[in-house]
């Protein structure tokens, strides 16, 4: 099967190990299914011809889209097609509709990708190929440093390395009042004499054994008494204490800190590079004068926090190094405390989208979002926002509205974010009072997620009311879907916080996406180390990272009450995204990019951070509090409206049209607009829907203009009014309910009577039986009214609609449906390749599979969530469907093809019922009108009671028996015995039914046979009467039991009936084994060979187990019966017990029997001979398969997987060909990678004897980019260039065609495995530079995607490919060219936080609104050295920063990590861009 996207290796070692049993078991990989294709929509925001409802209903009449989903605030749609081939035919017809404006394939979000390198020009003059011994030895000719086509070969002379141009050192900071004691080993404490002497001293709370550490900008510290003296190391090694006479510090005060793994510090001094060490202790003094940091120069440090610091009293706070460090490595949260931690705030909402939130975790459970409008539990979608009990969020992934943390990283992050502090246990988050989490789980246990879901999750999150998105996931290829999400999302005023990724490398030339979308309002984050250094595995760019953060070794919640470490630069955006909260509440009125600028201003800048980012530093809470408290306030109209009416005039559910009239304020002073906005029923102004200037006038009216959609989550219409300087909030805004003015599209079916129960003449008592419309989306409720002489009458009561919906069926042609006695029956028998089909319906219900065999894991039904596949299904398998919408999907591939199967069934629900009490009425007759609120839909039903009087008629309907009861206990056939038992109805029954009878039936009801059985009403009613059938021959033509009531006056017309089950067991007749075919010992592999029973009445199949001769030991499989009692074939494959062989037993509908018949097996065991010593086996895939571990019980610190650690290939496996000769100067592009299997040629260099691989000639390489060209859409050779060439062998080879979604043939799995891969970098780059610019690169971008997931546009470029290097002389190989495409990257330039306020104010300025007047600050940060530090800003004022610790020690070479720019192998699932613990990062140095 190659329909299906590849298993990583340690996935599938996962699963065998946790599903081998004792036991036998079928030998089975199971494999994660993408097989959905879904296709992300986007419309363009200005044209409003036609509404986002419309267009979504336009799509689901398309051939091809299964369902199609409508994302109002994005102005967006998800649509899920039937077929890969379907997919394809889609994208080509939205191409050509005029209001889409791109349909782009959904991605999965993965963890990483082969990265692109662009090597440093060449430079050198030497550019023909015999110059270079490399190349000449290859054989090669003419140019190649560069060649003629712009490139240099990897076989040319390496290029000098370009001299360091690391900018200004940054200069220090502040300490705060915070001190330390440093304690030696032999007990005592350093201490500063007044003169200068520095000794010891017994008491650590002296005030001469307390210090200050002053940080500076090159990873060393200062240590100052709190007289003013600095600690010193003279030239002779000894240490003093001097007074400074310098502004800046000069080397011999400078001391590193170095921590050792039991917990102490050691010091080393800069100038002498010697370590500090206690002498003697009689001696009481210290020498800096050791080459080795030994047990003299080890130090304990005891913090004493001063008066600037607010210390929670969380029992781990002491590890999050990140809140508080005395090394000045944290985000000075503590000091920050000091000045606010969000009390009496308005507080703010922050939406975590992740794996979800452990919402019952003692330090979350009260920081949780609540959906005001939502009732917990009840099974109703109260705020009818199209999420049922979305509490605290909503889970994107399965579709529900439980986002609870089924894995463990988004539960982590947000105890970061918002930890409850100072309630006594566990830790604090950066934002710990004030914030509200919203948990939007759009990642599944398994780690995989959809561009899709993402997408969703943000356009909850702005409906909702979040101001803040933290996203600590990101890698694979970009999506121009999740950029215009992001993009939208910005005009709402949200800031989105991403996590800048773990590979390492730089995103300034390696993209890392969401972080790396060119949105003002993304704020990119590195990691940091408490030593001041960048995280080894972080990110980093200068131009596309904003800031840093902690995110090495990070403490916080996990699931189940626990807390744990965990490292990554998902760490660090949570600390990121709690500080925005902090900064946010201290400060309401700052604009989204206000906060940006805040967050990167007020950084700590470090050398060992520069270059790192866009601000060269790490957060710091405490200066951007201070920083916040100098912007000023905007100044929001104090006037609002007096009042607001709408009625809404399009009949249409869902849908809204109307005036607006605004009663103006009483003082229009600060006034100069109204906007009106749907408003949410969380009580959040959303889109503008416009807006109307303050004329003078008392009233004003803004006219929607054309029909708009109605958003699920809005409950009303709001107007505030606004002025240049801002616009007033939600809390000011007069709002309007909105009551939806609605025709229902259905009305009811019918309406029964289900029998009077009163006695009484001219008295009526019962049950109307009102029969749903078939689909209730447009219906509220019905209402029932008397009806006299075809004139209406009274309002009899109200029944609500429940959404009821009959089965529809989309892209069933192939399967036979029928409809009979309330149960609908579809069966698909031999199937073909690449069907699909969906029933559509609404639960309950239940639905039971009475035949089943398909292809195991490739083929399938999914009913209602649950997949069925394969033979080992136990039939009848009965799912029971719970209240709401549903679907039973049906699906196979495109490889092998099985025997169908047969499902039924049966709704409940579609009838509602009205019950009447004793009652005495002028008219019998009823109707029903379906209602939508206060309107009614004209199609009505009509029905009639009719009146019982007991004393003159036969029992009602009322009275007819509830229930039939009985199952056959003589298994031979032809006989049935046992016990009928007959339910009484529900009713009093009042002495009216005295007995019922019993008789024998046939299927048109007509009584068969002369028996008839009676039996006395029972006693107690809610017992049933009891038949006993002794051993009875059944007539031939007897289907059915049939039961009446009977009364005085005679037996009742209405009846019971029950379907009449003969039961019957016969064995099966025979069964014969193949032989074991599977060499491998315990593991048996062979045909089954089995002979149907002799009476095959009821008959459902054969289910085959390992036995002990009748033991039964372990199911396997069932094989569907033959209706013509042929014999039967099941292919077993297990894994096999000494002693056991084979039971096979006939199965029925209602069970299957104990017995059967034994077939022994033995294990054939084949001898292999040992492998040569240089025969290895290719390596496992690089990836990850799971996130599983065995609990949470005995967890201990970095014990968790934390699988987002990036697992480079071996080096030796990527060799590099060539590089691009010249650095792009494309400043928007797309980044591509193809790689060709069947095309990597190996030679020998005569000059080493090395084998080397041979580049593809020039010829060549221009082919292959015509063919690139060629396949992308309205792309010439021109715009196309190849980058970089390489070739992937062994494992790396096998880790490019890894990838989630994607569709392989066999040839092409099988080259990746067998063959080297050539991969080819490449850029595509537009011509225009104008606004079509954008649109040409996302149609490349989708292009690309499609090609990524196989399918028609890979093929197509294949046979491009193939066709173009056939036609420059090249020879195809005899397996011929296998071609894979990885995820394109959309590189933009990142808009500064200048440009997205110049462009905010410039959309206000074209609507005519001034509303955002963003104000910097220009703020000197001074230290006690007078040494300054100056943000930018276009405010002046001068903030006077006192206190607090402060700065990185430590540096960090990002050079080194050029090596990790090779290439990275891709990962299926989406990366939490978290990584394990570094332990020796707690090393000695």
């Amino acid at each position: 099967m190659w329909a299906l996207i590849k298993v990583l290796a340690a996935c599938v070692l996962a699963a065998i190990c946790q599903t081998a049993p004792a036991g036998a078991q079928l030998v089975s990989k199971k494999v994660e299914k993408a097989s959905e294709r879904r296709i992300i929509v986007r419309y363009s925001t200005s044209d409003a011809s036609t509404s986002l409802v419309d267009r979504v209903k336009n799509l689901e009449t398309i051939p091809g889209v299964r369902r199609a989903k409508a994302l109002p605030r994005l102005d967006m749609a998800v649509i899920t097609c039937d077929s890969e081939e379907g997919e394809e035919t889609l994208l080509d017809i939205l191409d050509t509709h005029d209001d889409v404006e791109l349909a782009v394939p959904d991605t999965w979000v993965s963890a990483d990708d082969f990265k692109h390198v662009e090597a440093d020009s060449a430079g050198s003059s030497q550019s023909a190929c015999e110059a270079h011994p490399s190349c000449k030895g290859m054989g090669l000719n003419g140019s190649c440093c560069p060649s003629e086509d712009g490139i240099r070969l990897a076989c040319c002379e390496e290029p000098a390395e370009p001299e360091d141009s690391t900018g200004p050192k940054l200069r220090p900071h502040p300490h705060g009042y915070t001190t330390v004691s440093l304690q030696s080993y032999h007990g005592g404490f350093v201490r500063a004499y007044p003169a200068g002497f520095v000794g010891f001293h017994d008491d650590k709370e002296h005030p001469h054994a307390r210090f200050f550490i002053v940080p500076h900008a090159d990873g060393h510290v200062s240590f100052k008494t709190m007289n003013g003296l600095y600690l010193v190391a003279d030239p002779v090694g000894r240490i003093m204490a001097w007074p400074r006479r310098r502004h800046r510090a000069n080397d011999w005060e400078k001391f590193k800190l170095t921590y050792n793994q039991d917990g102490t510090i050691s010091l080393r001094g800069k100038s002498s590079d010697l370590y500090v060490g206690a002498e003697n202790p009689s001696w009481g003094v210290l020498s800096c004068n050791r080459d080795v940091a030994d047990e003299s120069g080890k130090f304990t440090v005891h913090v004493k926090h001063g008066p600037d610091a607010v210390i929670p009293s969380d029992t781990n706070f002491s590890k999050l190094w990140g809140m508080d460090h005395f090394g000045g490595r944290d985000i000075d949260a503590v000091e920050a405390w000091k000045i606010f931690t969000g009390d009496d705030s308005k507080g703010i909402i922050v939406a975590v989208i992740d794996t979800g939130i452990d919402y019952t975790h003692p330090d979350l459970k009260d920081q949780m979002w609540v959906n005001p409008n939502e009732i917990p539990g009840n099974g109703i979608d109260d705020d009818g926002n199209g999420i049922i009990d979305d509490v605290h969020g909503a889970d994107f992934a399965n579709s529900d509205g439980d986002p609870f943390d089924d894995q463990m990283h988004g539960t982590h992050c947000s105890g970061t974010i918002a930890g409850r502090g100072d309630n006594g246990e566990g830790v604090a988050g950066v934002s710990w009072k004030g914030v509200k989490l919203m948990a939007l789980k759009f990642l599944s246990k398994d780690g995989g997620g959809r561009t899709s879901d993402a997408v969703s999750a943000l356009d909850y999150a702005v409906a909702m009311g979040a101001r803040i998105t933290s996203n600590s996931w990101g890698g694979g290829g970009s999506s121009s879907a999740m950029r215009v999400a992001i993009e939208r999302a910005t005009q709402a005023g949200m800031l989105f916080i991403a996590a800048a990724g773990n590979e390492a490398t730089d995103n300034d030339q390696v993209p890392h996406f969401p972080s790396n979308y060119a949105s003002g309002s993304i704020v990119s984050v590195a990691a940091t180390t408490y030593k001041g250094e960048l995280s080894s595995f972080s990110c980093y760019g200068q131009t596309t990272v904003d800031v840093a953060a902690p995110g090495s070794d990070i403490f916080s919640t996990v699931p189940g009450a626990g807390y744990d470490s965990l490292s990554g630069t998902s760490m660090a955006c949570p600390h990121v995204s709690g500080l925005a909260a902090l900064v946010w509440m201290y400060r309401p009125h700052l604009s989204m990019m206000q906060v940006k600028e805040i967050l990167m201003q007020s950084s700590v800048r470090e050398e060992a951070l520069q270059g790192s980012s866009i601000s060269n530093g790490r957060i710091n809470a405490r200066r951007a509090l201070e920083l916040a408290a100098q912007y000023e306030a905007p100044i929001p109209p104090v006037h609002a409206a007096q009042g607001l009416v709408f009625t809404d005039v399009d009949p249409r559910v869902g849908m809204v049209g109307g005036v607006a009239t605004i009663t103006a304020a009483s003082n229009e002073d600060d006034v100069d607009y109204y906007s009106l906005h749907f408003i949410s029923s969380a009580g959040y102004l959303m889109d503008s829907l416009g807006q109307a200037p303050a004329t003078g006038k008392a009233t004003l009216t803004i006219e929607l203009n054309g029909s708009v959609a109605i958003p699920g989550f809005v409950t009303g219409l709001a107007v505030v009014t606004g002025n240049a300087s801002a616009e007033a909030g939600h809390e000011t805004a007069v709002i309007a309910d909105l009551e939806d003015y609605g025709v229902p599209e259905h009305g009811p079916q019918a309406v029964y009577w289900a029998g009077d129960y009163d006695g009484r003449p001219k008295w009526v008592a019962g049950a109307l039986q009102i029969q749903r419309a078939p689909n209730e989306a447009s219906v509220s409720h019905y209402n029932v009214y008397w009806k006299d002489g075809g004139v209406r009458g009274n309002l009899v009561d109200s029944i609500p609609a429940v959404g009821f919906k009959t089965p529809t069926c989309s892209g069933c042609e192939l399967i036979n449906q029928s409809y009979a006695d309330g149960i609908y029956s579809y069966h698909r028998g031999p199937y073909e390749n690449n069907e699909y089909a969906e029933i559509s319906f609404s639960g309950p219900a239940t639905v039971t599979i009475t035949e089943f065999n398909t292809e195991k894991y490739y083929d399938y039904l999914e009913v209602a969530g649950t997949q069925i596949t394969g033979t080992d299904v136990a039939l009848p398998k009965i799912i029971e469907v719970p209240a709401g919408p549903a679907a039973i999907s049906w699906y196979s591939d495109t490889s092998e093809v099985a025997a169908g199967w047969t499902i039924q069934m049966q709704q409940s629900g579609q009838n509602a019922e009205l019950v009447l009490d004793p009652v005495k009425p002028t008219t019998l007759e009823v109707e029903v009108a379906a209602a939508y609120g206060k309107w009614e839909s004209n199609e009505t039903a009509t029905g009639t009671i009719l009146d019982f009087d007991s004393e003159t008629m036969t029992p009602s309907a009322a009275f007819t028996p509830k229930a039939i009861r009985f199952k056959d206990t003589n298994v031979a056939a032809g006989f049935i015995e046992g016990l009928v038992e007959i339910q009484p109805a529900d009713i009093a029954n009042n002495g009216v039914v005295t007995a019922y009878d019993l008789v024998l039936a046939d299927d048109e009801g007509n009584k068969v046979g002369h028996l008839t059985w009676s039996v006395d009403y029972p006693v107690n009613s809610s017992v049933a009467a009891a038949v006993p059938i002794p051993n009875l021959k059944l007539p031939l033509t007897a289907s059915k039991f049939v039961a009446r009531a009977v009364s005085s006056t005679g037996e009742s017309e209405f009846e019971t009936t029950l379907e009449l089950v003969d039961i019957v067991r016969s064995p099966p007749q025979g069964a014969a084994w193949s032989g074991d075919s599977d060499g491998d010992m315990g593991i048996v592999k062979g045909t089954l060979t089995i002979t149907p029973a002799a009476v095959t009445i009821n008959v459902v199949g054969y289910s085959i187990y390992t036995a002990t001769v009748t033991q039964k030991s372990s199911f396997l499989t069932r094989v569907a019966a033959t209706s013509d009692g042929t014999p039967i074939t099941a292919e077993i494959h297990y894994y096999y017990t000494q002693g056991e062989g084979l039971l096979v037993v006939t199965a029925y509908a209602d069970g299957e029997m104990d017995s059967g018949v034994f077939v022994e097996v033995d294990d054939m065991i084949e001898v292999y001979e040992e492998p040569d010593d240089n025969e290895t086996e290719p390596d496992a895939d690089y990836g990850w398969g799971g996130w599983g571990w065995g609990g949470w019980e005995n967890r201990r610190l970095g014990s968790v997987p934390q699988p987002w650690l990036p697992q480079m290939p071996e080096l030796s496996q990527i060799h590099l060909l060539w590089t691009a000769s010249e650095a792009s100067t494309a400043s928007h592009k797309v980044l591509g990678s193809v790689t060709i299997h069947g095309m990597a040629l190996q030679v020998v260099d005569p000059s080493t004897g090395d084998a080397v691989f041979m580049p593809p000639s020039e010829h060549q390489r221009r082919a292959i980019l015509a063919a690139v060209a060629q396949s992308l859409p309205g792309v010439s050779a021109e715009q196309v260039r190849l980058l970089t060439g390489r070739v992937f062998t062994g494992s790396a080879a096998k880790a490019r065609a890894a990838g989630r979604g994607r569709k392989l043939s066999a040839e092409v799995k099988d080259a990746s495995k067998n063959s080297p891969g050539l991969v080819i970098d490449f850029e595509v780059v537009s011509m225009d530079v104008s606004t079509a610019r954008q649109s040409f690169l996302d149609r490349v971008e989708a292009r690309l995607i499609r090609m990524s997931q196989g399918g028609a546009s890979a093929k197509k470029l294949n046979e491009a490919m193939a066709k173009e290097l056939v036609k420059s002389g090249y020879e195809l190989p005899e397996s011929g060219l296998h071609t894979l495409v990885a995820e394109p990257q959309q590189v933009q330039p990142r808009e500064t936080i200048s440009e997205t306020r110049d462009r905010r104010l410039k959309e206000h300025e074209v609507a005519g609104v001034f509303t955002d007047r963003d104000g910097t600050v220009t703020t000197v940060f001074a230290d006690d050295d007078e040494d300054t530090q100056e943000s930018s800003g276009t405010l002046a004022a001068i903030l006077a920063v006192l206190g607090a610790t402060a700065a990185v020690a430590g540096a960090v070479f990002i050079a080194t990590r050029d090596s990790w720019k090779v290439g990275r192998p891709k990962r299926a699932n989406v990366e939490m861009e978290s990584i394990s613990i570094h332990v020796n990062e707690r090393s000695d140095e």
